[in-house]
């Protein structure tokens, strides 16, 4: 008796068997489409179970595809208008920082540039993401904000899985698709 295949590597072959792609494509997409229902699956018994009436698919869907713009507005504002005029002793001091705080919190240091982006990403988060959502659904600021970690940790533990059980297609393989 054959063990079952796990659940990511069955899905690549089925979406490989109705779409023709290169391998590297259907992985991509495959990712992108788990992490987006994963998102959405998340967001909706959250904000439902919240006591959200307006939690309805169509609007919880623009309301998601809005929260990710919002979110990735924050790192891009960050790189093109505040990264390009920071002054160099001033990208030094930040790496300073991130060491005495990787020192004390025993783990690696972040380069200047990430913890800026990641700062970025924080304020996008708080200062547009929450606010949207509490408008939108009617839920308090707290409420949503812990309904979208939970959604963006969701969503990142499937790509990380995905990312994990699905076997690396071989070299010979990826070339053909590439030729074709």
């Amino acid at each position: 008796m054959t063990p079952l295949p796990p659940l990511p590597n069955t899905a690549l072959h089925l979406f490989q068997e109705f779409v023709p792609v290169s391998p590297d494509a259907a992985r991509f997409w495959l990712e992108v489409g788990a992490v987006a229902l994963s998102l959405l699956v998340v967001l909706s018994l959250l904000l439902r179970f919240f006591g959200s009436e307006n939690a309805r698919p169509g609007l919880l869907v623009l309301g998601a595809a809005l929260g990710i713009a919002l979110l990735a507005a924050g790192p891009a504002a960050m790189e093109l208008y505040l990264l390009p005029f920071i002054p160099t002793p001033t990208l030094a001091g930040i790496d300073n920082l991130s060491q005495w705080v990787a020192q004390w919190a025993h783990q690696s240091p972040w380069p200047a540039r990430t913890a800026l982006l990641s700062f970025g990403l924080l304020l996008s988060l708080l200062l547009g993401v929450v606010p949207l959502t509490k408008w939108t659904f009617r839920v308090p600021a707290f409420l949503a904000l812990i309904a979208w970690l939970a959604g963006l940790t969701a969503a990142v533990s499937v790509a990380s899985l995905i990312r994990t059980q699905l076997p690396t297609p071989p070299a010979s393989e990826t070339k053909i698709k590439k030729l074709n």
